[in-house]
């Protein structure tokens, strides 16, 4: 409030900056400085004493980035970290994912997710018997491992007998398989061979008669008419 021109005493008070009957009412707005954090105008105007508390509301995003949360401007800038980090949770589950592919478990947070990962993981022994539901994060820390016991080493005995009984089952098939497509190329070798071999009598008979069917035909011409004549005087 400015200082009057004239201030008149008012009972036993003498202080001179207080306002007197012949002040006028102050028109502008409060000039006192704000809450450190307040960004709202006093919504009083010029007045004496402390400004009241700002009951504005303040839209602020929680921890996650995803929800919107709306709290009085005078708790936001009158709360320390620690309450200021509560007025910021959604109070929903963190979204974040981590390292080990895990949803984080914890509520609404500031900063880095603590990797302290509580989800329970199947973990095998090393032939996949063996089962067990274990914490993640002790599975990475490598601070647990399954071992096969007796029944999987002989499990994996037996299957290995089998496995090569198998094998040799499928070898001696193979051997069979291949002597009966040998004896089956043989007999259709033997085959062919009494099949070229008529064929080339067959061509050598007929290399002879074409070669000599120029002599031959006359020769036999010839037998036929002495054959006729002899039996025509013959009967005669």
């Amino acid at each position: 409030m400015k200082e009057c021109h004239q201030v008149t005493e008012i009972g036993s008070c003498t202080d001179k900056n207080k306002a007197g009957p012949e002040c006028l009412q102050c028109e502008e707005g409060c000039s006192k400085s704000r809450p450190p954090g307040c960004p709202h105008p006093c919504v009083l105007p010029c007045h004496p004493g402390e400004c009241p508390p700002c009951v504005q509301m303040l839209r602020i995003k929680c921890h996650c980035k995803i929800t919107s949360l709306y709290v009085e401007c005078r708790k936001m800038t009158t709360a320390d970290i620690n309450e200021k980090n509560l007025l910021s949770c959604c109070k929903n589950q963190c979204p974040k994912e981590l390292p080990c592919g895990h949803r984080c478990k914890e509520m609404c947070h500031p900063g880095e997710c603590p990797f302290n990962c509580n989800q329970k993981v199947k973990l095998r022994c090393p032939c996949k018997r063996i089962k067990k539901e274990l914490q993640c994060n002790k599975v990475r820390e490598n601070q647990i491992s399954i071992e096969c016991d007796t029944t999987c080493k002989e499990m994996k005995r037996k299957a290995s007998e089998i496995k090569e009984a198998e094998a040799k089952a499928a070898l001696e098939e193979e051997k069979r398989r291949q002597q009966a497509e040998l004896e089956a190329f043989e007999n259709r070798l033997k085959g062919r061979r009494k099949k070229n071999k008529k064929r080339d009598e067959v061509a050598v008979e007929l290399t002879l008669w074409q070669k000599y069917k120029y002599y031959l035909l006359p020769a036999c011409a010839v037998v036929v008419v002495v054959f006729a004549w002899y039996i025509a005087h013959g009967v005669d």
